[in-house]
């Protein structure tokens, strides 16, 4: 009766299994925050370039196409692959989180908001020097396009980690020996 009843079953009362639980559900819950975070500041970029663009009397800097495949496809597989990321290092060596913290918190909106605005300034800059150098035309909307989905994926690159940073320490590891998905515990939930 009490299995029927239980939210989470444990079958067995290993210790080195519920290091295993712990690891995975804060691997999780980081994955999903990388992802949301690389979402939200893409597309907010997106929607920056566009408004400057139109409002500066720039012109269309992205046509229809163009936004389509930035969205199912510079957006959809490094979203992806962040919500796949194998835990980092030091996930079990962090204090644990509050539970009633949601998983976007407000000063990480300012952190979103500066992101969107880097890739969105260099996606403008591209555009503009575009217009400057071969006129209004598909020139200078390609060269807002790479630019936008060059930043996009390096931005993704940089979502990996809160706390380890590309420049000074180079990429977490990449082993998918210990990721999320595997099924070494053995709760039910």
């Amino acid at each position: 009766m009490a299995r029927s009843v239980a939210d989470v079953v444990l079958e067995d009362d290993h210790l080195e299994t519920m290091i295993i639980a712990v690891q995975h559900g804060r691997t999780i819950y980081n994955n999903i925050r990388k992802s949301v975070r690389f979402l939200l500041a893409t597309n907010i970029s997106e929607i920056m370039v566009m408004f400057v663009a139109l409002t500066g009397g720039l012109g269309r800097p992205l046509n229809s196409m163009q936004l389509l495949w930035i969205n199912l496809i510079s957006d959809i597989f490094p979203g992806l692959a962040l919500a796949l990321e194998p835990p980092e290092p030091d996930v079990l060596s962090r204090p644990p989180r509050n539970p009633e913290e949601p998983i976007i918190k407000t000063e990480d909106f300012k952190r979103i908001g500066f992101e969107a605005g880097v890739i969105s300034a260099g996606a403008i800059g591209a555009y503009a020097y575009g217009l400057a150098r071969y006129g209004a035309g598909p020139a200078a909307g390609t060269m807002a396009f790479m630019s936008l989905t060059t930043g996009q994926l390096l931005h993704a690159l940089s979502c990996r980690s809160e706390r380890h940073r590309i420049l000074t320490n180079g990429l977490p590891p990449t082993g998918i020996s210990n990721g999320p998905w595997e099924a070494r515990w053995r709760c039910r939930v």
